[in-house]
């Protein structure tokens, strides 16, 4: 899912550039409407999620599952939870589990993020951090998510060709069968050139994509 926002988007993460490129996927749209709430698609988490703690900076709410802008009009902008959605998605990247359970715990969303940033899900897998990834499935970031240039989480890992991180997923119930304009997670591993990779989501086609 693209998030389309009515203002230029006035920051620039390179890592986002460099994978969307490798992905194969050629633009997206960067006006139009203003952000609004992602959609959420079933998760298969294992264990019961960190307890939300009331403070008087996140007044006693967890912020939204949508994107943040660092500034602008007030539908786009909220102090709070654009530092804690930075310090998730930041800590997501660097496996930084401690920092992901303060973020959470203050009242971050598994499933938020800021503009320009993926999520912190599709950011771990990107990194090729496993032990994020299991941390946030296990504290309800949506597994078959699709966000920016069509990417799944999944899709994200293979890419670059982490196994592990591909492993966890398909261990959840990550979908091998979903198809963007760069094909099957699959595909893009084997255009990677990534061939155990690509052996090993092969083997989840053949179980479960008819």
């Amino acid at each position: 899912m693209t998030i389309q926002s009515d203002k230029k988007r006035n920051e620039l993460l390179l890592p986002v550039l460099i994978v969307s490129v490798l992905i194969g996927v050629g633009w997206i749209g960067s006006c139009g409407s203003k952000p609004k709430q992602l959609q959420r698609v079933e998760a298969h988490s294992g264990e019961t999620p960190l307890p939300f703690q009331a403070t008087k900076q996140n007044k006693g709410h967890r912020c939204a599952p949508r994107y943040y802008a660092q500034t602008g009009s007030e539908d786009d902008n909220n102090p709070v939870c654009y530092a804690l959605q930075k310090r998730l998605v930041d800590a997501a990247r660097d496996g930084n589990l401690e920092a992901m359970r303060a973020a959470l715990s203050e009242g971050a969303s598994p499933e938020g993020s800021i503009y320009n940033y993926f999520p912190p899900l599709h950011t771990a897998a990107m990194m090729g951090q496993t032990e994020a990834v299991r941390f946030l499935l296990d504290n309800g970031a949506q597994i078959n998510r699709v966000s920016d240039f069509e990417n799944t989480a999944l899709n994200m890992a293979a890419s670059d060709g982490y196994n592990d991180v591909i492993r966890a997923l398909l261990e959840r119930g990550a979908d091998a069968c979903y198809k963007s304009s760069a094909g099957t997670a699959g595909d893009i591993a084997r255009t990677r050139g990534h061939k155990d990779t690509a052996e090993l989501l092969k083997a989840a086609e053949a179980t479960k994509c008819h």
